[in-house]
């Protein structure tokens, strides 16, 4: 994107808002000659920080930057911004929703699933995954992110019991600050930076991906379209796991889980607040709860799969350590800004990975 200023957006009506973020705010629009947009736009001076305008500008540039043969994979760029306010304008995708819904609610089949997981692993992996000479961020954002995470259960009443040595699903998990240690001292965060670096998308969840409402044919499951690129870390370069990693934390229920609160939780109740956990086992348990109606979608249809098998056969075997690593770093990310049943999953899930990641 250039580096002069751009002119504030064309005027237009909003007619439905689609997402209410910290920093950024994303709806349908309406412009004079009745045709409609999704306008992207940063919420200027009441934004929650810098870092939402920057993101604004590293997407714009991402879409501005496609290859020609990658741009049906994504709506049109209409238009940017970055003046008072920093944004852009994509083209509205009518009659689609995001394949968060399609798995729900149960759209596809096992085999429509599939063919849509191959269509993605290929245009990801054969043709957005080109080589990149960015500098890499994910390390020390890795890092960043771990050490507030460690603050806030350090300051945390009901979490801070998670900072000791403690068994998660009956393994046994160091205490945080070794934890940490470790990996910090551990070869595991240098294969980040080691080749292959590519571009990725960046934020591969199945929400940010849309394909037609309903059956349109053969052809459906390969309709797709992906939207926002680039992580809320700014993150649009590294190690092609990274997107994997991403994808698989949403496609195989869990992350939906954590949101919804479709858990089965123990070992919290025990847990005293101030100094007194003579109650507590130090023995916690955290599952989705596959009975929940709500998680039958991705009980019943694999999302996944596919898609591992695809990146070994471009990648080579999943490296389990940078694998959980990634999944530890993903759900440290969110403990500092979610609450209640969903804080003690993502705390729980991120001590489990990380010992899964030091004992791999």
């Amino acid at each position: 994107m250039p580096t002069t200023q751009l002119p504030s957006p064309c005027t237009a009506q909003e007619v439905q808002l689609l997402r209410d973020g910290y920093w950024d705010r994303t709806a349908i629009v309406a412009i004079d000659d009745g045709s409609k947009r999704v306008r992207k736009i940063s919420k200027g001076a009441k934004s929650a920080g810098p870092w939402g305008q920057d993101n604004l500008r590293a997407e714009a540039n991402y879409l501005a930057t496609l290859e020609a043969e990658l741009r049906d994979c994504f709506p049109p760029l209409l238009d940017t911004w970055d003046h008072a306010t920093t944004g852009y304008d994509m083209g509205y995708m009518d009659g689609y929703i995001d394949v968060g819904q399609t798995a729900r609610q149960q759209l596809f089949n096992q085999t429509q699933a599939d063919v849509m997981q191959s269509y993605l692993g290929q245009r990801l992996f054969q043709q957005l995954h080109t080589p990149s000479t960015a500098t890499p961020l994910l390390v020390e954002n890795i890092k960043n992110t771990l050490h507030k995470t460690q603050v806030c259960l350090q300051e945390h009443p009901q979490l801070s019991c998670l900072l000791d040595q403690i068994q998660i699903n009956d393994i046994p998990v160091e205490s945080l600050q070794e934890q940490l240690a470790y990996i910090y001292k551990s070869p595991i965060l240098a294969r980040f930076d080691a080749s292959p670096q590519v571009r990725l998308h960046g934020d591969l969840f199945l929400e940010n991906m849309l394909l037609p409402s309903a059956d349109s044919g053969p052809d459906w499951p390969r309709q797709l379209i992906l939207i926002d690129p680039i992580s809320v870390a700014g993150i649009g370069a590294g190690h092609p796991l990274f997107d994997l990693g991403k994808y698989e934390s949403y496609a195989t229920g869990e992350l939906p889980a954590m949101r919804q609160q479709r858990l089965l939780i123990e070992g919290f109740e025990d847990v005293k607040i101030e100094s007194n956990s003579k109650g507590n086992s130090n023995h916690y348990r955290w599952a989705i709860d596959w009975q929940d109606e709500a998680m039958q979608g991705f009980k019943n249809i694999n999302w996944h799969s596919r898609m591992r098998e695809l990146y070994t056969q471009y990648y080579g075997p999943v490296d389990t350590a940078m694998y959980e690593l990634l999944q530890a770093y993903f759900a440290a990310a969110m403990v500092v800004c979610t609450q209640g049943r969903e804080q003690q999953a993502r705390a729980l899930k991120m001590r489990a990975s990380l010992q899964l990641a030091l004992d791999s």
